[in-house]
């Protein structure tokens, strides 16, 4: 019940289309009531929603999660690579990481989130055409596709009954912490090797608000806070 309320509640509750729709409900209410209060709480949102916006907020969020897995190390023995479903760069860095260690098996994991399923819109499907069309040995990558968040990933990680001493961790920086404080609690010690790491860039401020875009820096910010969100539930359900 919790995933698919989850999944209907979603959009509401993605932060920026949240404040969109406060400032709409806030919007509607001072013109029936011309109250001041509500045009004082109206101006506020109005400004939080600017400095989203027009700061860089979401990107400083997104190399504070990064911090910890800046540097990707080097790793000996590696035997199984592990691959959450999500961006093209982890299909990319998994293939890397397995044509260094040869002898070393593949698991994509991950599956559907959405409440309407079709054959050509789960992640393991896009996933092997990926694969496929890079030319890479299908015969060493495993599919494991019946998760739809990251705690269902680890419940089926786990399952595998790895070596996690030889097992890395492939997901994007900014996922990583999350995703190794989920492996923890179901006694998943992998090797963290992040992908997407924004932290690295050198690019001068004033470069980058050459190409500044207001959808990019909310978009920053939702991926943001959602993490953070994610953290905060999963410490508050893990303590309780």
């Amino acid at each position: 019940m919790y995933y698919y309320l989850s999944k209907f509640l979603g959009p509401i509750l993605n932060p920026t289309n949240f404040l969109f729709i406060i400032l709409i409900i806030l919007f509607i209410s001072y013109l029936r009531s011309k109250r001041k209060v509500i045009l004082k709480i109206l101006s506020l949102n109005i400004l939080l929603i600017i400095i989203i916006a027009f700061f860089p907020i979401g990107y400083l969020g997104l190399k504070y999660l990064e911090k910890d897995f800046i540097i990707k190390k080097e790793y000996k023995n590696i035997k199984n690579i592990l691959v959450l479903s999500g961006a093209n760069e982890r299909i990319i860095a998994s293939i890397t990481l397995a044509y260094q260690y040869p002898e070393a098996k593949v698991f994509y994991v991950g599956g559907n989130a959405y409440l309407v399923k079709s054959n050509d819109n789960d992640d393991p499907t896009i996933a092997k055409k990926f694969y496929n069309d890079l030319n890479f040995d299908m015969d060493r990558i495993n599919f494991i596709g019946k998760s739809r968040n990251t705690i269902e990933n680890f419940k089926e990680i786990k399952e595998l009954n790895l070596e996690y001493s030889e097992t890395v961790l492939i997901t994007s920086a900014y996922h990583m912490k999350r995703s190794m404080l989920i492996a923890e609690k179901q006694g998943v010690k992998v090797l963290p090797y992040p992908v997407n790491t924004i932290s690295t860039s050198k690019t001068p401020l004033l470069n980058s608000y050459q190409v500044f875009d207001i959808v990019n820096n909310l978009s920053k910010f939702n991926t943001f806070l959602r993490e953070i969100l994610g953290i905060i539930a999963f410490k508050i359900t893990r303590y309780t």
